[in-house]
């Protein structure tokens, strides 16, 4: 097989070095590729382009890695692209979670109003980029991480050709790490979302998807599931997490993925009065770089595997193994089902509109993704799980038209929102505080 060119779009991010190591594991299909990190920000990329070829080196990989801050450069010829930055930084990240919970509303930076004002600044962002692969690469596949993932894909669906997938590694954290531990079935770390003993579905819209159909060792899994529940549960000491985990199992009879982006929906009062206890969030986000997680690079360089990486979540392996595999599925025509992918409905979840994003498994192949008919989404969950899909459709209205009262329609869309006045307020707000990465508003307002 030829080798590719793979750009990560964010090549200074700390979760580059788990990318290359997944990269590596797949060095048989990746065979004479070239890895080429792009970040605006060149401080970073020599040590981090550094840690690939000492990696590629020890795995004895005919792959070459490269940087430039130059997206063009990148883009030229490129048959992969992985987008992966946050606009604005985490600094952003803070207005979007501080700003609305001053006005006493949820902050959250996918969720609530956070959630609209990262998809205005994050969507212009990823529709020059799309733009720049239509004239560069028209051919690539965007494999994204870039939140908030199903705001950014219905976005570039709309208004772009590129053949873009938009994956969110909560379904790969759960079901490479957290659902073989609840079911004692090691190894805990699995190398796909889907096993041959552990087959997991999942289905809802970004960062409220349930587990509908679970499969142990080919039979139906929920029996199990529920046995081991009665264990795990004797073991719980008092954690208001996974008390809340706990208890929305057993309450609706199926497990949440990514409990933490659902929080404040069932647990409001909670999530409001913790979140105003938090001061610079952004300095301890899993996100950014921290002295630890530097310190972990330079020990890299030095001669340490990387399996001695501390247990982080940037050098978790699922996010990179799924992002990773779904491109080693294309690329190797493997048509194997990975999940947590976003997508155009069209009657995959059937009582949900056939044009909403939605996310669920898929099999992926050289043709991109074939999505898996699942049915209804259970019925306690259809009122929140419109409610979000017509709040990211207002919101990617709002961002493609640069008009502020369909902006403030969609923040009164959100689901956390339950004031005019305050919605008001928190818009002004944080659209001083993110104006120059909204481009769109002031193309609007001149």
């Amino acid at each position: 097989m030829s080798g590719e060119k793979i750009v990560l779009l964010g090549g200074g991010s700390p979760f580059v070095p788990s990318l290359i190591y997944a990269i590596l594991e797949n060095k048989e299909t990746l065979d004479g590729s070239e890895i080429v990190l792009m970040d605006i920000d060149p401080k970073r990329l020599p040590t981090l382009t550094k840690v690939g070829k000492e990696l590629s080196k020890r795995a004895k990989a005919n792959i070459k890695f490269t940087s430039t801050t130059n997206p063009k450069e990148a883009l030229e010829s490129a048959t992969f692209v992985l987008p992966a930055y946050r606009v604005g930084g985490l600094k952003h990240m803070q207005y979007d979670m501080e700003i609305p919970t001053k006005y006493g509303i949820a902050g959250d930076e996918t969720a609530g109003p956070g959630g609209t004002f990262m998809a205005q600044c994050t969507i212009p962002t990823t529709l020059n980029y799309c733009r720049m692969m239509e004239n560069l690469c028209p051919d690539v596949w965007a494999i994204s991480y870039v939140n908030p993932a199903n705001f950014v894909a219905d976005a570039v669906r709309r208004e772009t050709k590129i053949k873009f997938i938009s994956i969110c590694d909560c379904f790969a954290g759960f079901s490479m790490s957290a659902l073989p531990r609840m079911l004692n079935m090691p190894p805990f770390e699995r190398r796909y979302c889907v096993n041959e003993d552990i087959r997991p579905r999942a289905i809802g819209v970004n960062h409220n998807t349930w587990l509908v159909d679970l499969q142990v060792k080919g039979k139906d899994g929920f029996p199990v599931l529920r046995e081991m529940h009665k264990k795990l549960k004797r073991k719980v000491v008092k954690d208001h997490y996974m008390e809340f985990f706990m208890k929305l199992y057993e309450t609706y009879g199926y497990l949440n993925v990514c409990p933490s982006h659902v929080y404040a929906y069932w647990d409001y009062n909670q999530f409001l009065a913790e979140r105003k206890k938090t001061e610079k969030i952004w300095e301890k986000s899993v996100l950014g770089w921290s002295e630890s997680r530097w310190k972990f690079v330079e020990k890299l360089l030095a001669g340490a595997d990387y399996q001695q990486h501390p247990d982080e979540y940037p050098f978790q392996l699922s996010h990179a193994r799924q992002a990773i595999g779904i491109l080693v599925s294309i690329a190797a025509d493997e048509g194997r089902e990975w999940g947590g992918i976003n997508f155009p409905n069209k009657g995959a979840i059937t009582n949900l509109p056939n044009n909403s994003m939605v996310e669920g498994p898929c099999i992926v192949d050289k043709r991109g993704l074939t999505p898996i008919a699942m049915g209804d989404l259970p019925k306690p969950f259809l009122g929140l799980t419109q409610h979000i899909i017509n709040w990211e459709e207002l919101t990617v209205d709002a961002a493609l038209s640069g008009d502020k009262h369909l902006l403030y329609l969609a923040l009164l869309a959100c689901p956390y929102v339950h004031d005019m006045d305050t919605a008001k307020k928190i818009m002004d707000e944080l659209m001083e505080a993110h104006k120059d990465y909204m481009p769109q508003f002031k193309k609007k307002s001149s």
